[in-house]
Parts: C-alpha cells; sequence; structure tokens
C-alpha cells in the first residue's frame, strides 16, 4: 500500500518529501520570471557613462536589502517614490525615471527572495483570496498587450527572435530614460503591471510580518511631509519674489495659484496630498503616541488645498459625507436609523444618500475659478468632451483596446476640433476611460475586477461588529478618494503618484486579510484567471494579424503613423512639416497591391565626413543601401516585390548606421535616433519596377 507523502517512513523514521507538482513550480519559476523582466528594465541604471556612480550603487544597495529583507525595501520605495521627481531635478538626473527604477529594484528583489526563503513546511507569503487571481488576470492582459504590439515587427522576417534580442537589447541599454522607439507603450503598461504587483507583494509579505502595513503608511506618509515641504518652499520661494508678498500669498491661500512642486501635475498633487491625508488622521486617531504624525498629516492636508484640484475636492467633500452618514449609522450608539424599520429607515438612507452625492456637487460648483483655468463649468465641458473623445476611441476597438500607451498619440483623432485646437493631443482625464481605451473591455474588466476583490476584503473588515481599525479605515478611505479623482483625471499615469497608491492599495488589502481572513474556496478566481488567460491566449493570432493589418492602413492612409520604431509626430518648419524620428531600426507595411514605396528622408547629422546609411529591406530581403552625405530631404523609391494580392502584405525594413543622440551636441535630447522619415506614398497600379532608382534629393 503506497505510503502518503509526508507522512513518516517506519523504516527510516523520515518524513517522506512531497514530490513538486505544477503550482510549486510556478510559485518558484513566476516569480523568477519576473524577477529577470525587472532586471533587464533596470540595467539602464547601471550606466555609469550617463549617471553619477551614486546612483547605480544606491540601486543595487535597494535591490541586495530587498532580497535579504524584502519588508525593508518596500519601506525604502514608499518613503522615496514619491520624492523622486524632485530628487532627479535637484541632482540633475531628469534622464532618469527614478521612481520606476527604485520600484524594479524592489520587485526583483522581492521576487529573487522566495526561492532563496524558507522551504516547504514553512508559511510562506500568501495571497488573499480573489486579489491574486484578478491581479494575475490584470498582468495577462498587459502582458498580451505588448506581444501584440511586438509581435507585429517580426513579419516577414526569417529570424523573428533576433528583433525580439534587439527589442531586449534596447530595453536593457535605453528603457529607464524613454529614448527607445521601441515598444514604445511599454511604459505604461509598466506601470500598470509594477503597481499591482506592489498590491501582491505588500499582501503577501504582511503574512509574515504583521507590521508592515503600519510601517508601510508610516514610511508613505513621511514621504508625503517632505512633498509638501518642497511644495510649500516653491510657494515661498514665489511669494519672497513678488512684488507684493502678501497679496501673492493670499492668493495662493484661497486658491488663485494652483500649487504643484514634487510633481507637474497639479491634478495628480492634490489627489496624492488627499490619499495621504486620510491616511495620515487614521494614523492618528489609532493610539495617543501616534500624535507625532499629526504634523506631516497637516503638511499633506496643506499641500492638497494649494493644488487647487476640483476633482480631488469634489473627493473630499465626498468622502467626508460618507464617512459621517457611515459612522452615525454604524458605530454611533442608539442612532435612531438602527431602531425605526421599513420605509421610515429607507427613506432616511435615501435622503443621507442624496447629500451624500449632491453636497460635493454643490461645493465644487460655488468654488472661483483656480488658477486662471475657467471656473467649474468650463472644466466640466471639458471632461465631458474627453470621455466623448475616449468613448470614441474605444468604440474602435472595444474588446482589446487600439494599444497599450496609444491613446495619447491617438487622442486627436478622436477630439473634437475646439478641444484638438486648445490641447491637439492629450490624455482621457480619467484613468478608467484610458484603460478602458487602450487595453479594451477586457483590460478595464480586470482592472475593475481587482478594485473589486481589494473592495470586497476591506468591506468585510469594516463591517465587522467590532470597532473598526482607525488605521485600515483612514488607508481605506485614502486610497478609494484616490480612485474617484481617477474619474476626472489621471494620477494612475504618474509615478510618483501611483506607485504610493498602489502601494497603499496593498497596505488596505493586508490590514482587512489581518482583520478578516474567512476561509473562502478560491477556486472561483483561479477559474476565472484561467478563462482570462485562454481568452487572451486564442485571440493573439487573430490581434497580431489585425495589428500589422492596421499598420499597414495607417501609413497607407497618413503616410506617417504607422511606422514602428519611431518616435511621435513632429512638425517640421517652414510649412509645418510632419515628420517622425526613427530609432536605430525602424518599419512599416505596404499594401499587397502596391509595388513602390516612395519613402522622404532625412539626416540633419550628415555630412561628408560623417555619413549616415540607410539600408532598405523588403520582406526580410535586402535591396538597397541609401548612403546619406548632406542633411537634406531625399526621397527613396523602395520597389516591392510586384502586385501581390490585397491580403498580402509587404513589410518594409530600414536600418540606421550609425545612430546618433543629439545629446551629443548639448541639446538635452537623451533619445537614439536614426533618421527623420516624412509621409510614406505608395504606388498601386503599373509595372513593378526590377531595381530600385537611386534616391531623388529634394
Amino acid at each position: 500500500m503506497p505510503r502518503l507523502a509526508g507522512v513518516p517512513d517506519p523504516a527510516l523514521g523520515l518524513p517522506l518529501v512531497r514530490p513538486p507538482d505544477a503550482a510549486s513550480a510556478a510559485r518558484v519559476l513566476l516569480p523568477l520570471g519576473a524577477a529577470a523582466a525587472a532586471l533587464v528594465l533596470l540595467l539602464p541604471a547601471a550606466a555609469v557613462d550617463r549617471l553619477p556612480t551614486a546612483v547605480p550603487i544606491g540601486l543595487g544597495l535597494l535591490l541586495a536589502l530587498s532580497i535579504a529583507r524584502p519588508p525593508l525595501g518596500l519601506v525604502v520605495v514608499a518613503a522615496l517614490a514619491p520624492l523622486s521627481p524632485w530628487i532627479t531635478r535637484t541632482a540633475d538626473l531628469e534622464l532618469l525615471r527614478l521612481a520606476e527604477a527604485l520600484v524594479l529594484a524592489v520587485l526583483a528583489g522581492t521576487c529573487l527572495r522566495p526561492p532563496f526563503g524558507p522551504r516547504p513546511g514553512n508559511e510562506g507569503p500568501t495571497l488573499p483570496a480573489g486579489v491574486g487571481p484578478a491581479t494575475c488576470a490584470l498582468i495577462t492582459v498587459a502582458a498580451a498587450a505588448v506581444v501584440v504590439e511586438l509581435v507585429p515587427a517580426q513579419a516577414g522576417l526569417s529570424g523573428a527572435w533576433l528583433l525580439v534580442a534587439e527589442a531586449t537589447g534596447q530595453l536593457s541599454t535605453d528603457y529607464l530614460y524613454g529614448t527607445t522607439a521601441i515598444l514604445s507603450g511599454l511604459p505604461h503598461v509598466a506601470l500598470l503591471v509594477e503597481g499591482t504587483g506592489l498590491v501582491l507583494v505588500v499582501a503577501a509579505w504582511s503574512r509574515r510580518h504583521a507590521h508592515l502595513p503600519r510601517s508601510l503608511v508610516v514610511a508613505s506618509l513621511a514621504g508625503a511631509g517632505a512633498a509638501a515641504a518642497v511644495n510649500l518652499d516653491v510657494m515661498v520661494t514665489e511669494v519672497a519674489a513678488a512684488a507684493d508678498p502678501l497679496a501673492t500669498l493670499a492668493t495662493f491661500l484661497r486658491g488663485g495659484h494652483r500649487l504643484a512642486g514634487h510633481v507637474p501635475d497639479v491634478n495628480a498633487t492634490g489627489s496624492y496630498f488627499l490619499m495621504l491625508m486620510l491616511a495620515g488622521l487614521g494614523l492618528t486617531a489609532g493610539s495617543a503616541r501616534a500624535r507625532i504624525y499629526a504634523v506631516p498629516t497637516l503638511a499633506a492636508g496643506a499641500a492638497f488645498w494649494l493644488a487647487g484640484s476640483r476633482a480631488a475636492l469634489a473627493a473630499a467633500v465626498l468622502a467626508a459625507a460618507a464617512a459621517a452618514v457611515w459612522w452615525l449609522r454604524r458605530v454611533r450608539p442608539g442612532y435612531p436609523v438602527s431602531e425605526v424599520g421599513g420605509r421610515r429607515r429607507a427613506a432616511v438612507l435615501a435622503g443621507a444618500g442624496l447629500v451624500v452625492v449632491a453636497l460635493p456637487i454643490v461645493v465644487v460648483a460655488a468654488l472661483p475659478d483656480r488658477g486662471g483655468l475657467g471656473g467649474t463649468a468650463t472644466g466640466i465641458r471639458f471632461r465631458t468632451e474627453f470621455t466623448a473623445t475616449s468613448l470614441r476611441m474605444w468604440a474602435t476597438a472595444p474588446t482589446f483596446g487600439v494599444g497599450a500607451g496609444r491613446y495619447y498619440g491617438l487622442s486627436d483623432r478622436f477630439m473634437a476640433p475646439w478641444l484638438a485646437d486648445r490641447y491637439r493631443r492629450e490624455n482621457a482625464h480619467n484613468n478608467f476611460l484610458q484603460i478602458a481605451a487602450e487595453l479594451g473591455a477586457v483590460g478595464i474588466a480586470a482592472f475593475v475586477w481587482l478594485l473589486a476583490a481589494a473592495g470586497r476584503r476591506v468591506w468585510r473588515a469594516l463591517s465587522r461588529p467590532a470597532r473598526p481599525d482607525p488605521l485600515l479605515l483612514g488607508v481605506s478611505a485614502g486610497a478609494g478618494t484616490f480612485l474617484i479623482t481617477c474619474l476626472a483625471g489621471h494620477p494612475l499615469l504618474v509615478p510618483a503618484t501611483a506607485y504610493p497608491f498602489w502601494i497603499l492599495a496593498g497596505a488596505a488589502v493586508a490590514l482587512a486579510q489581518a482583520a478578516q481572513a474567512p476561509a473562502e474556496s478560491r477556486s472561483r478566481g483561479h477559474v476565472a484567471a484561467a478563462a482570462f488567460g485562454l481568452l487572451l491566449l486564442v485571440s493573439l493570432p487573430g490581434r497580431i494579424n489585425a495589428a500589422a493589418e492596421a499598420m499597414m492602413q495607417e501609413t497607407a492612409r497618413i503616410g506617417i503613423d504607422g511606422i514602428g520604431g519611431a518616435y511621435g509626430v513632429e512638425m517640421e518648419p517652414p510649412g509645418n512639416r510632419p515628420f517622425r524620428w526613427t530609432g536605430p531600426r525602424a518599419m512599416f507595411f505596404a499594401p499587397g497591391e502596391a509595388n513602390l514605396a516612395r519613402i522622404p528622408l532625412r539626416a540633419p547629422h550628415a555630412g561628408p565626413g560623417r555619413p549616415i546609411t540607410v539600408d532598405v529591406a523588403i520582406d526580410g530581403r535586402h535591396v538597397m543601401r541609401v548612403p546619406m552625405f548632406r542633411p537634406d530631404w531625399i526621397e527613396v523609391a523602395a520597389p516591392l516585390a510586384g502586385p501581390r494580392s490585397t491580403r498580402a502584405l509587404a513589410r518594409i525594413d530600414l536600418t540606421i548606421d550609425p545612430p546618433w543622440r543629439p545629446d551629443e551636441r548639448g541639446s538635452g535630447d537623451p533619445r537614439t535616433l536614426g533618421v527623420m522619415i516624412g509621409a510614406i506614398a505608395f504606388t498601386r497600379s503599373g509595372p513593378g519596377p526590377t531595381a530600385g532608382p537611386a534616391p531623388v534629393l529634394r
């Protein structure tokens, strides 16, 4: 009769070792894979030729600390992430996305820790039910979006994985500087994935370190106090330099000037400080010894007011009204609502709900023009049109979205003319709609699933008969108001405000998990996550083909937007000629029936002593080499392989040698560039040329 695993062997007197199963292997391999990806993206921070030596040393120490003591690494990043924009400005490191580098170091370290930690048999970090599957679904959606962006760039190549290797190489050298044209949407996806990863890491390690959520709130509040000091210093400097200091100070205090010192986005600033103010109130109310935290809490409150964000003010009023109703009904003994019945109870609750909804609208509508940007009616008009813009974009790709990070670049196509004249291109001013437009229904469903799973745990903990934990109440209220502001802004797109939110969201989940951990089945969540993964896997081939077709159509219709491996559209005076800078490699698709592509190119850095060479390949086959000795525009006539079926795409690759960095001339542009490329035209009729004609100078 076979013996059960874990039962002592009577012959040896030793417990039998359970053979590894798929779940155990996944618990080891998935963190290692995540750590490897984080380390690849973190590698650019090791470039001592771009950065002071102290930066890679500091990040290396943070990585080592996160491997040895993951909770300490999380505490460090909670304190430093909101200050990273100020640090980069002060230390002249604005080329580096420091906040993301800090988070990548911590995530890499915490993901490397499990394989070297306690082995099976000891309690390891576990994930709360519901939150883990929802997070996996969201990360899977984001990863699929990256695959859909990368794989079409391999169409028609025999050595497809060479481009993957090249993309990895560019990301490992340029990613953190935003200077690579490959996978241009990756930073947006990475910000979302890294944030949800922080939720998982915080919730997991809080099971082994019960003090971690409180420590993270303390560290986050310390960071908020320092950030508030930076903001207040900006105000004091402007007041001191003004001709009438008292009048300028009064203008600041009444909200006439909107203040954002540590990040440039005033709306994200208001969202961030409101969240930390409420978390600080919960921390301060927890015990008499915590009253010292009242100082950074008040500083965060002052910075919140000076930011002048209407969305944050509305969220604050809504939170205060909802908290008052909840406290009167839930906590205060003898409140009449608990004693009345039936219709009277329903009427009281309906009236309270009406007050909660109407009060923030009335208060915010009564606010004066803040910062010279128009009154509340103007703000509502703009956001209404931003909402319509987002819905128009989402309608073009409702299931899987227009692509990760593509909202900003495509926004002018869907804006009303009067809004495009004002902004030209802009984000959605609604994080939920931006996720929906970029990642589609599957993306917003996974995002809402994660928020609902976390909110359900928090609500259960706050609904217990016992007195609720003030810290949990403050942190969850702060995270909730932050999400409310996401309906009228995009603080989740600003790393210095997004990472603190995800850390506090993880702390709220961990506190709720500690307060109440009911035994519940996780099978439904895992089944739903598996269904998400299967849906995305099945959809990938069709999505990849559609992405390639869309790139071809964009190039054929507009002549410039369907180019992969290129930066955003710019305008060259005189005449405002549109162009895009390529990276070291660029590619685009031609319609199947076309037999000639006319490609305008310019290399302003080229000269007789420094020629720039552009190699042109069609479907992976080299067809011509174009040397550029002058900084003028030329037109390259690239022959295609004769007329094709309308379903057969022709892939055109440009390889530029040598690439260059404008920063070599002290321009401050850190990108790695190839050449300027203008609107491409295709010849769709007539016999295809048998040889490539020489470039024509313009």
